[in-house]
């Protein structure tokens, strides 16, 4: 097997929008550096992969196309579908969605002197697409190893109540919580690759967990993945390079409820925190790694298109909706200072508004077409597995994945080559709450289901003597 890593910082050289909350946030500065990393694999047959990490919120269709086309010009010999891009969803990274794809009204703010979203897009495409070429390039015979351990990193975050009602964020200090409305995996997928002189080149890490820790912060940053940086340059070298991949975290935080109701620790605190305990799961699965190094692993490569049905929005619903919709709008642009409006409404009346919103373009996009369709990418590497979806896909899917995989060790990569946004469970939303509205993603529970039954059956087809082209 070749092997290459590459890597670029796509931090912004000027002022720009923060994506993640609803207020707005200009970051005039950088906490820490922002980064695109690319691990590029070539089998003894020719077949080609380039995961690709990325700090940013999601990976919009968009982008994943900018970067193909940007990648078929400065490496012709890479299949630009071969290219993997996922997103660490961290909160506190630039804006890089197309504003079509935005509420009208209050989402297209561009104050003077900030980067605009499609700027910074094109900087980062550009950028992204470097470190693909560096890794293409940089490709050598080298070797692959994979390894678990154990990271408590991320936590439920939907808080259930004894009327059998969940809020995201919920408070716990009353006589109505009853338990959290999902599971936690803190386990760890890794796979570590080596050179030709068997030194340490670089991790992949699938945790459970997305980089939201500072995620109010006003300040580009990379959140916790920074961290994890700098302790893997000090412990095993400045040239090894982490990606980080989030595994099915639609449900997840870095932060636990519990231990923080009475007090959380400084940002910077829970930052190293998160870092210590990531690398602490490298550290211990490194050998485990060492010991199934393989420099001719079994390497396939499939792609393929699924359509998953659209979450359904009701005439009646819709009508409803626009009403709503439009006596919202009516009041919004009556104000001296709209935006200033929409801020002070709270959260819950602001997931009202997206909802009607939502509603009304839902039901008419359910006329064009009543599926969602998205580009999934299965990979076989020796004994583990890797499998992509564009959400944010709820914990209890990945585990259902992870559960009844072939493979003998399994990563799920969420927010990956697209954007489909929340893919709640049943049980979730049946308890309602923010992350499980219309508004909130493309695709309901019974797509969920269908998901896990594509993925198993598109890992399965890989540990098959031959798979379809």
């Amino acid at each position: 097997m070749k092997i290459g890593w590459g890597m670029a910082n796509i931090t912004p050289d000027k002022p720009v929008a923060l994506v993640g909350q609803y207020h707005e946030r200009i970051a005039a500065e950088a906490r820490d550096p922002i980064m695109a990393t690319a691990l590029a694999m070539e089998g003894a047959d020719g077949t080609q992969a380039v995961l690709v990490g990325c700090d940013l919120i999601a990976i919009q269709k968009h982008v994943q196309v900018g970067v193909r086309g940007r990648v078929r010009q400065l490496v012709p010999e890479l299949d630009p579908d071969a290219v993997i891009l996922n997103a660490t969803h961290t909160h506190t990274g630039p804006f890089t969605y197309d504003s079509s794809e935005w509420v009208p009204l209050f989402t297209k703010r561009e104050p003077s002197g900030v980067m605009t979203p499609a700027e910074y897009t094109s900087f980062a495409i550009g950028r992204i697409a470097e470190a693909i070429a560096e890794a293409w390039r940089s490709r050598r015979p080298g070797a692959v190893g994979r390894g678990e351990g154990y990271a408590a990193i991320g936590f439920n975050r939907r808080v259930r109540y004894d009327d059998g009602t969940a809020r995201m964020y919920g408070h716990l200090d009353n006589d109505h919580f009853q338990s959290f409305d999902g599971p936690e995996d803190h386990r760890v997928e890794l796979l570590y690759t080596w050179n030709e002189a068997r030194e340490l080149t670089g991790i992949v890490a699938n945790v459970a967990c997305t980089a939201q820790i500072n995620e109010n912060d006003t300040r580009v940053s990379a959140d916790f993945l920074h961290e994890v940086r700098e302790l893997v340059a000090e412990k095993w070298g400045a040239g090894v390079r982490v990606l980080g991949m989030i595994g099915a975290a639609g449900d997840q935080s870095p932060r636990d409820l519990v231990r923080f109701k009475h007090g959380r620790p400084s940002i910077d605190e829970q930052l190293l925190t998160a870092a210590r305990r990531l690398v602490g799961a490298m550290e211990e699965a490194l050998e485990q790694a060492r010991r199934q190094m393989d420099d001719a692993p079994v390497f396939r490569h499939a792609v393929r298109s699924v359509e998953l049905p659209l979450r359904m929005a009701l005439k009646s619903e819709a009508e409803f909706a626009a009403q709503e919709w439009e006596r919202f709008r009516r009041i919004y642009e009556s104000h001296e200072e709209p935006n200033a409006y929409f801020d002070s409404l709270g959260f819950d009346r602001q997931s009202d508004i997206f909802q009607y919103w939502s509603v009304v373009n839902r039901y008419r996009q359910l006329k064009r077409s009543k599926f969602y369709t998205f580009e999934m990418h299965a990979l076989r590497i020796g004994e583990a597995a890797l499998a992509t979806n564009p959400f944010e896909l709820f914990t209890a899917y990945g585990l259902q994945i992870k559960a009844r995989s072939a493979a003998r060790m399994t990563l799920v990569s969420q927010l990956t080559c697209d954007a489909g946004g929340y893919l709640p469970t049943a049980d979730a939303v049946a308890s309602g709450g923010y992350s499980t509205q219309l508004f909130s993603g493309l695709v309901g529970p019974e797509g969920g289901q269908l998901l896990v039954e594509h993925t198993l059956e598109a890992i399965a087809s890989l540990w098959t003597e031959s798979i379809q082209p």
